[in-house]
Formats: C-alpha cells, sequence, structure tokens
C-alpha cells in the first residue's frame, strides 16, 4: 500500500470509470433511443469486457461494480442490480485474461459470451427481485441480439479499447 504501482492501478480504474461513465451517457441516450431489432446493443458491458480481457479479473471485478454502481443510480430498478451483473462479467472475463494475444477469436466469443449472459443475468436478478420485465422467450432473443450485435461491434471497439488500455498502463509490466 502507498507504492507508484498502487497510485498507478488506482489512477487506472478512475480513468477508465471516468471514461465508462460517458460511455453510459452515450448509451443511454443515443444507443437505447434507436429502434434495433432484437433490442440495442449493450456498449458498456461490451467495453467492461474488453478492460477485463486486458487487466484481469481484479480489474473487472472494481470497474465493473464501480461503473454497474453508477449506471444504477442513472436507472430506475434496484440498486445494486446492474453493479452485482457487471461484477460478475468483469470477473468472469477477466479470468481469460492470459488467452488474450492467442487468437484474434478469444475478444469476439468474449464479447458475445459476456453480452449474452449479461442479458440473461439482469432479467435473471430482475425476476428474483420481483420486477421482471420479460418472459423466458424474450429473454433468449434478447441475449442472442446481444450476443450479434457484440459480434458486429467487437472488430470496431476492441482495438479502440485495447490502445487506450496501452497508453493508460504503459508504464506497467
Amino acid at each position: 500500500m502507498g507504492t507508484r504501482d498502487d497510485e498507478i492501478r488506482g489512477t487506472a480504474v478512475v480513468v477508465t470509470v471516468i471514461a465508462m461513465v460517458v460511455l453510459i451517457v452515450v448509451q443511454l441516450s443515443v444507443i437505447a433511443a434507436l429502434d434495433l431489432p432484437l433490442g440495442s446493443p449493450d456498449v458498456v458491458l461490451i467495453v467492461l469486457t474488453f478492460v477485463a480481457l486486458a487487466r484481469g479479473p481484479l480489474f473487472g471485478v472494481v470497474v465493473g461494480f464501480a461503473v454497474g454502481l453508477i449506471a444504477d443510480l442513472l436507472s430506475t430498478h434496484v440498486l445494486g442490480q446492474t453493479a452485482m451483473v457487471f461484477c460478475l462479467v468483469g470477473y468472469g472475463v477477466g479470468l481469460a485474461h492470459g488467452e488474450i494475444g492467442r487468437t484474434a477469436h478469444v475478444p469476439m466469443a468474449a464479447a458475445a459470451a459476456a453480452s449474452a449472459l449479461g442479458t440473461a443475468g439482469h432479467a435473471a436478478v430482475a425476476g428474483i427481485l420481483g420486477n421482471a420485465s420479460l418472459a423466458g422467450t424474450q429473454v433468449l432473443l434478447r441475449s442472442v441480439g446481444a450476443a450479434l450485435y457484440s459480434l458486429v461491434l467487437t472488430p470496431f471497439l476492441f482495438p479502440l479499447v485495447m490502445a487506450g488500455m496501452r497508453r493508460l498502463h504503459r508504464d506497467q509490466p
């Protein structure tokens, strides 16, 4: 504690969360307004996937919780719902951190799986809390749609996120 590495990591988390808060605003104001079939893509969740892939499970959990909590504060559902889903996604995807450089398929598969499971996770948590708004078939269609949208967006978002993470962490090993 108190070492230069801790300060850099704290700064990295803060900068990453701030960038993702801007993305939350774009998600809520622009992307959610699009009338796309199978729902709209969750760009925040896709970017969280790439951040967790780049930095690992601990970084994914911390950023996922912070971004999820901010997203919860900007929504009308139960506080902590998105934070819990984003924490789980950040941790789960972060476990594949060592696989990121081996093949180009890892980011695409991780984004598709995280988007599908994140969408299903939101529906499951809402159902557990008594606020279910989607039926089983609708959840399946939205999950498939989220996975497909993430596959389309990954070639554009992944290089941007990786460049930003490299720039942010260029002093770290």
